[in-house]
């Protein structure tokens, strides 16, 4: 809100006359010369609501999943995708408690098990909330591009609220999906393999937290 009110007082100061003197001239009056105006002080950016609004407050619990053959390449991605999750979320979603991704590795890592009610896993450390996140692709590299990084992550979300008597309550929320960089792919010699994940990591698990939180998109 600061910056277009700076624009307001900017063009209260003489802008926009300056615009009026210079309309007089090009033929440019009445109703066109108020578009113009609008124009200049139009906002920016729009606030969008968050899809999942009850986590403030609560202790929740994330948990990933994924295919065999994705763990088999990235083996910490689980806790990867899990650390930065939380890291985002306590930052972002008011009193927000995560429970610790190392605990929840550990727990699953001891289960021997592919996959594990996201139910039960939070009722075992006693959380409010499980976010249950389905991971269907994760890669640094497009199988068709071999000599180039690029990273791409997909995944369905879920959230499990326990909270209340009963049975849980589900919620599906939209599908988060995010290509690394967006517009094209980087060359093996212009950067890391590590690089590029961590710039996934960042970029996925910002698309599946705002999910949770209040944000900014850019008006074109």
């Amino acid at each position: 809100m600061r910056r277009h009110a700076g624009r307001v007082g900017r063009w209260t100061r003489g802008g926009l006359a300056a615009l009026f003197a210079a309309s007089v001239g090009t033929g440019l009056a009445g109703c066109n010369l108020i578009k113009a105006a609008t124009l200049l002080v139009a906002p920016t950016e729009e606030k969008v609501a968050p899809e999942y609004k009850d986590l403030p407050g609560k202790k929740v619990l994330i948990y990933v999943w994924a295919e065999r053959d994705i763990l088999w390449e990235y083996t910490k991605l689980r806790l990867d995708v899990s650390g930065w999750l939380a890291a985002y979320l306590e930052k972002h979603v008011k009193n927000v408690v995560v429970v610790d991704p190392v605990q929840v590795e550990r727990y699953l890592e001891q289960q021997r098990v592919a996959e594990v009610d996201p139910v039960e896993l939070g009722r075992h450390f006693q959380a409010d909330a499980v976010i249950h996140l389905s991971l269907y692709q994760f890669s640094t590299r497009d199988p068709e591009m071999a000599h180039y990084y690029r990273g791409r992550a997909g995944a369905s979300i879920h959230v499990y609220d326990l909270s209340r008597p009963g049975e849980p309550v589900e919620t599906k929320l939209s599908e988060a999906k995010v290509t690394v960089p967006e517009n094209e792919p980087i060359g093996l010699h212009n950067t890391t393999a590590a690089a590029v994940r961590q710039a996934t990591y960042e970029a996925f698990t910002a698309e599946v937290g705002k999910r949770f939180h209040e944000w900014s998109r850019e008006v074109n």
